[in-house]
């Protein structure tokens, strides 16, 4: 069996397991306690959010479902980049697409 195949079936039996948790996942930071450059899934009047502070202090807000099949992304503080735990899409910190399978960006959240 090829190792691609062996990836796709070992994504495909975890999917519904990390959907289930990111889904259910409850954030344990809060908008003032995330520090310049650093990005967190944080709730906000109710709704989560993947937040991240730039350098000036602003907090730029996403939908955290990632755009391919729904799970919730989460920061990768090494990179700086918002990662799906399911198949691997990864985003900027500002939501753009970097890698796929996702094709479409992060939402921007308007809270």
């Amino acid at each position: 069996m090829s190792s691609s195949l062996k990836t796709l079936i070992k994504q495909g039996i975890s999917y519904p397991k990390k959907l289930i948790e990111g889904h259910m996942q409850t954030p344990s930071q809060t908008e003032t306690e995330l520090l310049p450059g650093e990005g967190a899934i944080i709730d906000i009047n109710g709704k989560k959010v993947a937040a991240y502070k730039n350098e000036a202090g602003e907090l730029i807000k996403l939908s955290p479902v990632c755009t391919h099949l729904g799970c919730i992304v989460g920061w990768n503080n090494t990179d700086k980049t918002w990662d799906c735990p399911c198949h691997g899409s990864r985003y900027t910190k500002e939501g753009k697409v970097m890698n796929w399978p996702a094709q479409r960006d992060l939402a921007p959240r308007e809270l």
